[in-house]
């Protein structure tokens, strides 16, 4: 970082937020298309799957990916409101004069 442009700390953390999102986002999809793609019926779990996991432990996992996600999810919208609502506003008005004409 140089002095002469500092970051400030809001375009940081709407940076981090973004990573992370891609991050459990791309985390959760892929420990879900293993649990699909896993076989299924009666002791299914007990296998080892894959990377030394079994399905259970594969799906616990993917329970725990998934809160991580709902988490950043909701830390992005607290980080990003003032957007999010600009945007809202902005597809509202375009909605409301495409009907007024």
């Amino acid at each position: 970082m140089e002095k002469g442009h500092p970051i400030k700390i809001k375009v940081y953390a709407r940076a981090i937020v973004a990573i992370l999102l891609i991050t459990v986002w791309s985390l959760v999809a892929l420990s879900g298309l293993i649990l699909w793609l896993a076989p299924s019926g009666p002791r299914s779990g007990r296998q080892l799957l894959l990377l030394g996991l079994t399905k259970g432990e594969w799906g616990d996992m993917h329970f725990w990916i998934a809160v991580a996600t709902f988490l950043v999810t909701i830390v992005h919208i607290a980080v990003d409101w003032k957007a999010l609502r600009g945007v809202i506003r902005y597809l509202v008005s375009v909605h409301r004069e495409k009907h007024a004409l």
